[in-house]
């Protein structure tokens, strides 16, 4: 059995209580197989920790997981673009964060990024 980090558990875990919320990424799904070797948890942890693609017991749901972080990062550059163009007002953001339980690395990735739409409106408007 495979030991995960702190910080694995947690995405996980949120990964797998939202992925019925976040479908949309806008990418292509990845070919998972049905192998008899490796949990969806596991085959996640080697894709995300190593980029190693394996057959897993639980195809449906590694897709389901591999679908919901696509678009958990796909909803956050839409939310920071949002946030900088100003449509998104930080008290309707929070509200997301708390609907959701955003995780505080999404959060950070949100308010981070919008500062590189702030770039390159001001680069655009000169």
């Amino acid at each position: 059995m495979t030991k995960f980090s702190k910080n694995f558990e947690r995405d996980w875990e949120w990964y797998y209580n939202n992925r019925s919320n976040f479908v949309f990424s806008g990418s292509l799904p990845k070919t998972i197989n049905l192998g008899f070797k490796y949990s969806a948890k596991e085959a996640f942890y080697l894709y995300d920790s190593q980029g190693k693609l394996v057959d897993t017991l639980e195809p449906k749901l590694l897709q389901e997981i591999f679908l919901c972080k696509e678009a958990i990062n796909f909803q956050i550059k839409e939310w920071s673009h949002d946030r900088a163009k100003g449509y998104l007002p930080k008290i309707e953001f929070e509200k997301i964060i708390k609907e959701y339980g955003l995780l505080d690395w999404m959060v950070k990735a949100v308010e981070r990024q919008k500062f590189k739409h702030y770039e390159n409106n001001r680069r655009n408007s000169m």
